[in-house]
């Protein structure tokens, strides 16, 4: 009698086990499927708010750094800027000019001249791509550095709106996107970053969004819901 008991009741218990091992398979499952679910988001919510945090840092510090340089130079920011000829998709020509005016004000790891442009480093791990024509010099930001082409004058994915964004020096201010940009309505900045605008707004165009930083920077420098930003170039159907 007391063997029947102990075997009845050593089957009671080890169902029990099984019962509760099976509830933790089953609830690592459901973890594992809730992590792969979420994880996308919250890496996307996470390289959003470094991309958003950086772009304003990089707003900022040129910002002050045009401002230092009016003030230095007493150029009337709005008249009309002449840059030197030498440094018209010249990259010796442009970093001369850079390091003897803005660049003076700014602090950098590193940089290098291109045969059309230059490169510059932050402490950040951010970057820009910079090169000058028409009386601007276009600055191509790059939340990291790696995502900095060395040949300055590529329009190529330059300025997706996820990686690099742009940014420009014209007639002494400095811009988010481009200067005919600025008043642009958040929907118009939208389409456009979605959808590129390069000769053709209605065709969609890789490395041309140029509107992504002015749109970013009227939603206060935060990437909101509506930013095309899982796709690098939203193609229009």
């Amino acid at each position: 009698m007391k063997n029947i008991f102990c075997r009845m009741l050593k089957k009671k218990y080890s169902r029990k086990i099984a019962f509760t091992l099976a509830e933790v398979l089953v609830t690592l499952g459901i973890i594992g499927v809730v992590a792969a679910i979420t994880m996308p988001t919250l890496i996307d919510n996470h390289q959003k708010k470094v991309a958003a945090t950086r772009l304003e840092k990089f707003y900022s510090m040129m910002s002050q750094a045009v401002y230092q340089w009016v003030g230095d130079t007493g150029f009337i920011p709005g008249t009309t800027y002449n840059f030197p000829e030498n440094t018209k998709y010249n990259g010796k020509g442009l970093e001369q000019w850079y390091n003897a005016n803005l660049g003076k004000y700014i602090k950098s790891t590193s940089q290098v001249s291109t045969d059309s442009g230059m490169f510059v480093a932050f402490a950040d791990g951010s970057g820009f791509n910079a090169y000058q024509t028409g009386g601007n010099m276009y600055f191509f930001f790059c939340i990291e550095a790696k995502y900095c082409n060395t040949q300055a004058s590529s329009a190529e994915g330059y300025f997706d709106g996820k990686r690099t964004f742009l940014f420009d020096f014209a007639n002494g201010d400095f811009y988010a996107s481009l200067p005919g940009q600025q008043n642009m309505s958040r929907e118009e900045l939208l389409r456009a970053c979605k959808y590129g605008n390069s000769d053709n707004s209605e065709v969609s165009s890789k490395g041309r969004r140029h509107t992504c930083t002015r749109l970013i920077q009227i939603d206060g420098w935060q990437i909101k819901d509506d930013y095309p930003w899982s796709q690098i170039m939203l193609e229009k159907k």
